[in-house]
């Protein structure tokens, strides 16, 4: 099993080189790793990292046989994934997008369903839930305010709502 932890966001020179988002915020995510993992056509295809440097918004990574701008524009928009055996441990109250995905979710106040967690916004600001319950969909920012508990064992997730979230 495979988890995702970034996406390449846009190519940078000439010599294959791609810009790379991490979804966590521990620094140098991708030192590390030797190979991580783009999904094609439903599979899997190692790429070896030759070269890693961690810029203040992105990461540039260099692939093996990845050697021009052409090349390396293929690999845009692609998630990166490693092997589920390669995640690293997170600190208290963070959690992967793939622990996420399916947790049901509950009204604290009154122990209504809610919906599912069906998708996690990332991008510069907080993290935004997708809880769907049929044609029903709230947009769930991911801060304490809101997100009460999360119970990985339980799939379950207690948030409190404020007015006008499901409108």
């Amino acid at each position: 099993m495979y988890i995702t932890i970034g996406k390449i966001v846009q190519t940078h020179g000439v010599q294959g080189y791609v810009k790379a988002i991490t979804y966590s915020d521990i620094p140098g995510r991708f030192e590390n790793l030797k190979t991580v993992y783009l999904e094609t056509d439903g599979e899997m295809r190692g790429l070896i990292i030759e070269a890693v440097q961690d810029g203040h918004d992105a990461t540039l990574l260099k692939f093996r046989g990845i050697d021009d701008r052409e090349s390396a524009r293929k690999l845009v928009r692609q998630e990166v994934w490693v092997p589920e055996s390669e995640k690293i441990e997170l600190p208290a109250d963070n959690f992967f997008v793939f622990e996420l995905i399916g947790l049901q979710v509950f009204d604290i106040e009154g122990g209504e369903f809610l919906g599912t967690v069906e998708e996690v916004l990332t991008g510069a600001g907080n993290d935004v839930y997708v809880i769907r319950n049929g044609e029903a969909e709230i947009l769930l920012p991911a801060v304490r305010e809101f997100v009460k508990s999360i119970d990985r064992s339980a799939k379950r997730m207690e948030v409190q709502l404020i007015e006008g979230m499901r409108d």
